[in-house]
């Protein structure tokens, strides 16, 4: 749901959390979704309205609910950008309507209602990817409970609309940001916006500059995926294989790449055979499509019994590789293993086809996300200490079940910094 131009928004009145979705190109007009309120800070709404004082007087009000101690005249000015003898005669009359209040004493002001609910940003992935959009629906409900607001833009697994949507998120005073974006090459563009904007940050999946990382362990996943889809291979088809295709994701960058490297050791911790010359490398691009393109490619260069073993780095490149297999009629012949797959019932219905090359899939809960997240971001702040990164809970999932697995495999695993 879009606003106008370069405007974001949507309130979800039901959840009480205010939400926003990056709108499209510039100069692109598009109605409001019905209920929708205008975010604050809109150049067409309010610019002709404006009243100078009374944005002076909110600006002051602000200073006030965002700090969590008693401030001075000069620190207040400050803040607000304004003259001291304006701040003044503001905070006089506010503290006049018990909008302020000022000991005597040390005669620094406060907010007489009390400190505001944090503002919290959230840039998604993308609202077009089953993860993303679990991710994000946790993350609203996990701020609903949490009784804080909640801002979210759309990137659209795009790294110009994950500027704008940081740059928005900055013009509209948010207190925290959590940014999920795939490119990392952008990441040390968006830690510098925020780091000049003093808003801490975590990032999703992704490492980012400064930030909190919350994601999976990639070589821990990698490995328990390359284990499972080798020991496939091992009791079904006597450890013989032509070659192994990995569909990676370079745009993700160096750390996620670890998770290349444990499925590898996965692969050859049971099959110690498998050459280097038999490894493909491809690049998936974290989609259905760039898995289905690249897994096409890759069958129409194989003999036609040649058994071949997938394993994505995410779940979109699995779909398309299970297309391009069913597509290519390989079904007997490929097996292929997922990664942030599940627990859905999108999963257990590929699970329950006869002819399914997916063979098992590292889930990583996406869902529970906003659950961990939240409690993360509210210690950090209030000024508690808080881990440099956080791993998520992963399982792995099988489709046969008596295929045999290191031990421990079918339960969670955990971990933290």
């Amino acid at each position: 749901m879009r606003g106008a131009g370069a405007d974001f928004g949507w309130r979800n009145e039901d959840l009480k959390v205010r939400t926003a979705v990056a709108a499209g190109p510039p100069g692109e007009q598009q109605p409001l979704s019905e209920g929708a309120a205008t975010p604050r800070g809109d150049p067409n709404r309010s610019a002709r309205y404006h009243v100078e004082v009374v944005g002076k007087a909110l600006d002051i009000l602000d200073v006030l609910r965002g700090s969590r101690t008693d401030l001075r005249l000069t620190d207040i000015a400050a803040k607000a950008g304004l003259d001291v003898s304006t701040a003044f005669r503001l905070l006089r009359t506010l503290e006049g309507r018990g909008y302020a209040l000022r000991d005597p004493g040390t005669k620094l002001f406060r907010h007489g209602l009390g400190f505001r609910a944090f503002r919290i940003g959230y840039a998604q992935l993308s609202g077009d990817q089953p993860f993303s959009r679990r991710v994000t629906q946790g993350l609203i409900e996990a701020a609903e409970k949490s009784r804080v607001e909640l801002l979210v833009a759309d990137n659209r697994d795009n790294p110009e609309e994950a500027v704008k949507s940081a740059a928005w998120l900055i013009s509209q005073r948010v207190d925290f940001v959590i940014e999920y974006d795939f490119h990392y090459r952008v990441g040390p563009v968006l830690a510098n916006m925020f780091s000049k904007a003093g808003i801490p940050t975590l990032a999703i999946d992704i490492p980012q500059p400064c930030a909190i990382y919350f994601g999976a362990n990639n070589y821990a996943v990698g490995t328990v995926g390359g284990t499972a889809l080798a020991r496939f291979a091992k009791e079904r088809w006597n450890g013989r294989v032509g070659c192994a295709l990995l569909l990676e994701i370079p745009e993700a960058g160096p750390v996620p790449h670890s998770r290349v490297i444990g499925t590898l050791e996965g692969l050859r911790s049971v099959l110690p055979q498998l050459h280097d010359k038999c490894v493909l490398h491809r690049n998936g691009k974290g989609t259905e499509t760039g898995g289905y393109r690249t897994t096409r490619r890759v069958l129409q260069s194989l003999a036609g019994r040649e058994r071949l073993l997938i394993a994505a780095a995410n779940d979109n490149s699995a779909r398309g590789a299970i297309r391009a297999v069913r597509e290519a009629g390989r079904q007997q012949t490929t097996a292929i293993m997922a990664q942030g797959w599940g627990p859905n019932e999108a999963l257990d219905e590929e699970f329950q086809k006869p002819d399914s090359p997916l063979i098992g899939a590292v889930a990583y809960f996406p869902e529970h996300y906003g659950a961990r997240i939240l409690p993360i971001v509210l210690q950090c702040l209030n000024g508690q200490p808080v881990p440099p990164a956080v791993y998520v809970e992963h399982k792995l999932y099988l489709r046969d079940r008596r295929l045999s697995c290191p031990p421990g495999q079918h339960t969670a695993e955990s971990a933290a910094l």
